[in-house]
């Protein structure tokens, strides 16, 4: 790995490397022909051309484990989008739902037999992919593309993706970051009970629901013990809350130059550290921000361990709450009182470590300078999107929201960035938005029924530019993206059109592209303005540009009016 990382074989990453094509071999055999070849050369002295002829002869091509399917409750027209009234958006969906075709793979049975020769981790059932090029699940993931599947429909797929999460956890007591063994050290944010949940509201499949709740009793567990912190706070009180945390203190695989290159010039105790931090920082998803910066800018300066991540928080604050509703609907009422027991308390810590009186909101807690970070993320919409606060308290989520509003982050043309940051090349930061957190904002605001809020939610604007940064390109076709706009145009089925009521050129959700980027769906050149777009408005739509400009857009203009 390391060789192949230094000659920068980058159509050759660790998620490219994970067959062994001699069938009846060991890795064992690859690893000696690899030494016989190389073995009296320097990492350096190897030739780029002959290190990738051995690529071909011993591994496999890309995805070549993966078995193509179609999902066997996958309908041309399901009901929930045939329900949707716009006949733009309505076609816009349908197009959508058969990306789910595309995406579906199941994988090959013999990987179960020949574990050692992969790096893939075996999973029974088919399963959604993100798309592009990653060729895995990954986990958190999986609960937007769950949400879509529901809007499709397609329930048994829902469950079939649900039970290879269960399968993982009870094999490796967790759910790893994706499917590789080179994730195992680290997972992903927790939304495995969320899944659970989303699918028994749409389902009632209580015998389901009892066969999952020891595996979710044991996923949290493992976050109860290997990812908790006692912090105490200026009142002088301990408080037990969540962090990313990571064993890792290693290189990733996955990403062996990079965290190599990052950790120039430092000591041996100081590249162990930074290796821990990076990897923590790819458990939270946000791989990278200038949230987990301590200079805000330069990720060699990583201090993710350090930093106590409200979101984190509130997405287990979240799982406690449904874990008690789940036990109640089964009758078992001591679990249910247990959880409930463990929310209210949970709850305090929320508002003492997390919450900033002065601002009105909540915020990560950086333990080096006992401080809030207060500056904006979409994390802070956390806590209204699980309702981890107390819900007749209408004060706290309009504080969020006139915070968020007079930030300005309403007012870009594609929705809410992932920062305000402009000077990061960090992909999880400014000018970059993604659709998971545009989602929790959508659904936290619309949550917490604020009337005023939903009067003033204004983020109407110019059509987006795919995302820039990072470590890996736009994807086309991107299973969360897909996930969350068929849950949007499904929940508000009656509520949205292309332009809405009141809305005129000037609005357009299909003017040409300002400084604003989406991070997953590729770009297309020709933008044009609304009136002479719309004969073309489906096939734009089908292509996924710019879906959050477009559902934020009709939102202001339908939902929040």
């Amino acid at each position: 790995m390391k060789t192949m990382h230094t000659n920068a074989l980058f159509a050759y990453t660790s998620k490219h490397l994970p067959v062994i094509t001699r069938k009846l071999g060991y890795s064992d055999d690859t690893l000696n022909a690899f030494n016989d070849r190389f073995g009296e050369l320097s990492v350096e002295e190897i030739q780029k051309e002959d290190l990738t002829e051995f690529l071909d002869d011993y591994f496999l091509p890309p995805g070549s484990e993966m078995i193509p399917c179609t999902p066997s409750d996958w309908v041309p027209y399901p009901r929930k989008i045939m329900q949707i009234t716009d006949p733009i958006l309505r076609h816009w969906a349908l197009d959508l739902n058969e990306i789910w075709k595309s995406l579906c793979k199941r994988i090959d049975p013999k990987i179960e037999k020949y574990e050692s020769r992969y790096s893939l981790i075996y999973v029974p059932h088919e399963f959604i992919m993100p798309g592009g090029r990653f060729r895995e699940f990954y986990y958190w993931d999986s609960y937007w593309i769950a949400k879509g599947l529901i809007a499709s429909d397609m329930l048994n797929t829902t469950k079939l993706m649900i039970m290879n999460l269960a399968h993982i956890v009870e094999k490796y007591g967790f759910i790893p970051n994706g499917g590789r063994i080179y994730y195992l050290q680290r997972s992903q944010p927790p939304f495995l009970t969320g899944m659970v949940y989303e699918y028994f509201e749409s389902t009632q499949d209580r015998d389901f629901l009892k066969q999952m709740l020891p595996i979710l009793e044991k996923e949290f567990d493992f976050w109860q013990t290997q990812r908790t912190v006692n912090v105490t706070m200026k009142d002088r009180r301990q408080y037990t809350v969540y962090q990313y945390r990571t064993p890792s203190n290693v290189p990733r695989p996955e990403s062996y130059r990079e965290d190599t290159i990052s950790a120039r010039g430092k000591d041996r105790e100081s590249r162990h550290k930074l290796w821990q931090d990076l990897a923590s920082a790819a458990e939270s998803g946000w791989d990278f921000s200038t949230r987990w910066l301590s200079d805000g800018k330069t990720l060699s300066q990583v201090e993710t361990t350090r930093i106590l991540p409200v979101d984190l928080n509130a997405f287990m604050c979240w799982n406690m709450n449904i874990m008690e509703y789940l036990y109640g609907l089964v009758g078992d009422l001591q679990n249910a009182v247990r959880f409930r027991d463990y929310r209210s308390t949970f709850r305090d810590a929320m508002n003492n470590v997390f919450y900033n009186k002065t601002l009105g909101a909540w915020f990560d807690y950086n333990m080096r300078t006992r401080s809030h970070n207060t500056e904006f993320y979409p994390s802070i919409a956390a806590p209204l999107f699980t309702g981890c606060y107390h819900l007749l308290n209408q004060q706290l989520s309009e504080r969020v929201f006139q915070l968020m509003n007079n930030s300005g982050v309403f007012l870009y043309p594609g929705g809410v960035p992932t920062s305000l940051n402009r000077n990061s090349e960090e992909q999880w930061d400014f000018p970059n938005g993604f659709s998971p957190l545009n989602h929790m904002i959508i659904e936290g605001l619309r949550k917490s029924e604020n009337a005023q809020m939903q009067d003033q939610y204004n983020v109407i604007g110019h059509y987006a530019r795919p995302g820039a940064g990072g470590e890996y390109e736009v994807q086309d076709g991107f299973g969360w993206t897909n996930g969350v706009v068929l849950d949007l145009l499904t929940t508000y089925n009656d509520r949205m059109s292309v332009l809405g009521p009141g809305l005129d050129d000037k609005y357009s959700p299909f003017r040409p592209q300002t400084d604003f980027y989406f991070r997953d769906e590729p770009y297309h050149s020709d933008s044009r303005s609304s009136r002479s777009a719309l004969n073309g408005a489906s096939q734009q739509l089908n292509d996924l540009r710019s879906f959050t400009v477009f559902v934020l857009s009709i939102l202001v203009a339908s939902i929040f009016l």
